[in-house]
């Protein structure tokens, strides 16, 4: 199947024939002609359709498009724990230093 360049994105669906039905198997969004390709090839044998988006799927489509990239997580609290654990060292080894030169003293 071919879908025009400016037609995308569309719907493709697959549907299983049987007798004089067809049974809706599956649909994907697709914005290019690869991705129809690959669908295509993924339901082989059934009859294959596509439609053009209607204007709440193609808003949902850019909404979804926009939730997909990364979001940048803040690592302060990451920072935090790791700089008190650092301190926590460093407060534990001096007091240690102290007491092994006091007590070496006493001697």
């Amino acid at each position: 199947m071919i879908v025009n360049e400016r037609e995308f994105p569309v719907v493709v669906q697959a549907y299983q024939s049987s007798g004089n039905q067809e049974l809706f198997v599956a649909e994907q969004v697709v914005n290019s002609q690869s991705e129809v390709d690959s669908f295509s090839s993924r339901y082989a044998g059934m009859v294959i359709k596509a439609r053009m988006l209607n204007e709440s799927e193609l808003n949902n489509e850019r909404v979804a498009e926009a939730s997909n990239y990364p979001r940048r997580r803040s690592g302060a609290a990451a920072w935090a724990v790791i700089l008190l654990i650092i301190v926590a060292l460093i407060v534990v080894g001096i007091y240690h230093g102290l007491d092994t030169t006091n007590s070496q003293l006493k001697r």
